[in-house]
């Protein structure tokens, strides 16, 4: 008897020793996931003692502290999702940085790591899908620097340019007073570049490229956006729209008699937005989806496939955004990219095979491509960290089936050859 009291006894002091390395007001942090690809290899960022920005200053607005993981397990998944098994367990070195090679190029993998430290709850990171690959040769064909940017880049074959968005534009009005979101209109190397438009954004040119379509803010009616034409040959602009709602990302369709357009019309906020098309030969216009009759958030950004097919992004109530598709003609919304992650700014290619679009898969936003014949993707970005995009103002151009202009961030135009 007196043997089991000493025991529980020592069982008791162990429990209060335990319980005194764990203060109450604790709590782990939780790992997450970054990813750089290159030949057959894939370096992971699963860790930093700085905050990530959904957690940031978590350790002075939160009533407990932060602690960090003693150790790491990496998980990895080939060619599918679900068939996971840990690589490696790695232990805090204040470092956060593991490099795997000899990895399989074109081959999709999948990885997550879980945190762990004694007396914790282990917390996981989201899942991240890599596709290594050699790096294709990216051609840099402007950049912008002086604090302006190089954004929302609409190119032209026909006519050989490029109009894009400055967000800084600023102009003398007196005494250097103004700055704005305008509209440059330029060689593909920016060199002569010329205002278009000052309080605008969203430039899509016509296919045969004399005219351009894109959003003007109406200052005196508080900002609203509105629709609008630019003639390159007079310069003349003609809005066609003008009230008191938002107009978005108009498109042309392959024929240019058309255009689709995002817009809050009719809609309770302007946080959401219906998909019209306007008919630029009696300048009807008509709903094509209908926000209020569909199961998502938001629907945005029309693509177009040919006259009557195109692509949107739609955001879920789980608040991811993919990718459908749908038609004038019968206005039935189709997954076409559904993913565990945001995918979104997505364009076909003029032979109807490919997808670009911009997605966080990686662990951060990056351009991949999607081949609607074989179903398989391809990842293009994500080499070094200078390569990364703003979602908000990315617009991805078809040169050609087999050439992609976009801009890295803000201030630089880049083509890349994908044959």
């Amino acid at each position: 008897m007196r043997n089991l009291i000493v025991f529980i006894l020592i069982l008791v002091s162990f429990s209060c020793k335990k319980e005194e390395k764990i203060p109450a007001d604790t709590k782990l942090r939780a790992p997450f996931l970054n990813s750089l690809i290159d030949d057959k290899k894939v370096t992971l960022t699963y860790f930093s003692q700085v905050l990530p920005d959904k957690q940031f200053n978590a350790d002075i607005l939160l009533p407990y502290k932060l602690v960090d993981p003693d150790y790491f397990d990496i998980y990895e998944s080939e060619g599918q999702i679900n068939n996971f098994k840990e690589i490696i367990e790695l232990k805090n070195n204040s470092k956060y940085v593991y490099t795997l090679d000899g990895l399989n190029n074109g081959t999709p993998y999948y990885f997550y790591v879980v945190g762990k430290r004694d007396g914790y709850k282990p917390l996981y990171s989201d899942t991240i899908m890599i596709i290594p690959n050699q790096k294709l040769p990216f051609n840099t064909l402007a950049t912008i620097s002086n604090n302006h940017s190089i954004a929302s880049v609409s190119y032209s074959l026909g006519a050989n340019k490029v109009a894009y968005v400055d967000k800084n534009y600023a102009w003398d009005g007196g005494a250097n007073c103004c700055m704005a979101e305008s509209i440059i209109l330029s060689s593909n190397d920016n060199k002569n570049p010329e205002l278009l438009a000052t309080f605008a954004y969203d430039p899509n040119w016509s296919s045969n490229g004399d005219t351009i379509v894109f959003a003007a803010e109406t200052q005196g009616h508080g900002y609203y956006s509105q629709i609008a034409i630019y003639d390159i040959t007079s310069k003349a602009i003609t809005k066609l729209t003008n009230d008191t709602t938002y107009y978005y990302n108009p498109s042309f369709s392959p024929s240019d008699s058309k255009i689709l357009y995002q817009s809050n019309k009719n809609r309770p906020d302007i946080n959401s937005t219906n998909i019209w098309k306007m008919d630029l030969s009696t300048f009807k216009t008509e709903v094509i989806i209908d926000l209020s009759k569909t199961n998502l958030v938001n629907v945005s950004r029309p693509d177009w496939k040919d006259e009557n097919d195109f692509i949107f992004q739609g955001i879920s109530s789980n608040g991811k955004t993919s990718i459908y598709k749908s038609s004038l003609l019968t206005k039935e919304i189709v997954p076409l990219i559904e993913s565990n992650w945001n995918d979104y700014n997505a364009t076909i290619s003029p032979d109807a095979d490919q997808i670009a679009f911009i997605s966080d898969r990686s662990g951060n936003e990056q351009l991949w491509l999607y081949n609607l014949q074989t179903k398989k993707y391809m990842q293009l970005t994500g080499y070094d960290d200078s390569e990364y995009f703003d979602g908000n103002w990315t617009k991805i151009n078809w040169m050609d089936n087999n050439q992609l202009l976009f801009t890295f961030g803000d201030n630089r135009l880049a083509k890349v050859l994908l044959k």
